[in-house]
């Protein structure tokens, strides 16, 4: 995988891979297939995507998946929530904003983006109106954080969330919402694919990587993000990124 960072709100990487292990982003994702084909799979959807769809996630939506025959080609865009403002509206500061479009098969919008990104000369101008035309064909739903919290498992994403540079242990998170923590990990698990202990870790991977874009050195990113050194910080970046840390680095040095 090799990224870009275009601006402050939109990071775009390209990649290819055989399949690749549970993980997740802390941004919205948006994945366009250049070649191959592959099976995706996350708590949301699960279905077969091939060259020319697009297919999406939300933060912190723990997705995986392999490809159909041979290594599948793909680019991904990362936009924020500023990004996404400027496409589908502002939502209130109480509003979580949740996409329900999983995928896009190839249409005019997706062979603009795909086009755009295939240029021999990047054009950054043309991969954002490509991207936000994509997106005005999604479909969104705002809605409060009581209506988005009401099962243990959304309830224990929140906290770890709000919370994610504590040592926050399996056994706290059950006390404080009330239920038995062997209960706690195996509905966790049911639903989101990992269990609570990885996904704090891969909160804090998505903390590091907004900080590694804001221009924080390596060795500062791991103390900030809690990781216990920066070989900790570079082992789990690379189970989400399959790429060390750095390769991120030395792109956000150089823009």
């Amino acid at each position: 995988m090799a990224f870009a960072l275009q601006d402050a709100d939109l990071l775009r990487a390209r990649g290819a891979a055989l399949d690749f292990d549970p993980h997740m982003h802390g941004t919205y994702s948006v994945v366009v297939v250049m070649s191959g084909s592959a099976h995706i799979r996350s708590s949301r959807w699960t279905g077969t995507v091939r060259a020319g769809d697009v297919f999406f996630f939300n933060p912190f939506e723990v997705h995986a998946g392999r490809s159909a025959a041979g290594s599948a080609e793909y680019h991904v865009l990362y936009p924020s929530e500023a990004f996404l403002d400027g496409c589908t509206g502002a939502v209130g500061p109480d509003e979580v904003r949740t996409l329900q479009t999983d995928v896009l098969a190839r249409n005019r919008a997706t062979q603009e983006l795909t086009d755009a990104l295939a240029a021999p000369v990047i054009d950054d101008t043309a991969i954002e109106g490509a991207l936000r035309r994509v997106l005005r064909e999604c479909r969104f739903v705002v809605e409060s954080p009581t209506a988005t919290s009401r099962s243990i498992t959304r309830t224990v994403c929140e906290l770890i969330k709000q919370d994610c540079l504590s040592s926050t242990r399996t056994d706290d998170l059950a006390r404080t919402i009330g239920v038995n923590p062997s209960h706690l990990v195996r509905s966790f698990r049911q639903t989101i694919g990992i269990p609570p202990q990885t996904y704090l870790r891969q909160v804090r991977v998505s903390r590091a990587q907004e900080l590694i874009c804001a221009g924080f050195g390596l060795s500062d990113v791991a103390q900030m993000a809690r990781f216990s050194d920066q070989p900790h910080l570079t082992r789990e970046f690379k189970k989400v990124f399959g790429v060390p840390p750095g390769t991120l680095s030395r792109v956000v040095c150089r823009a």
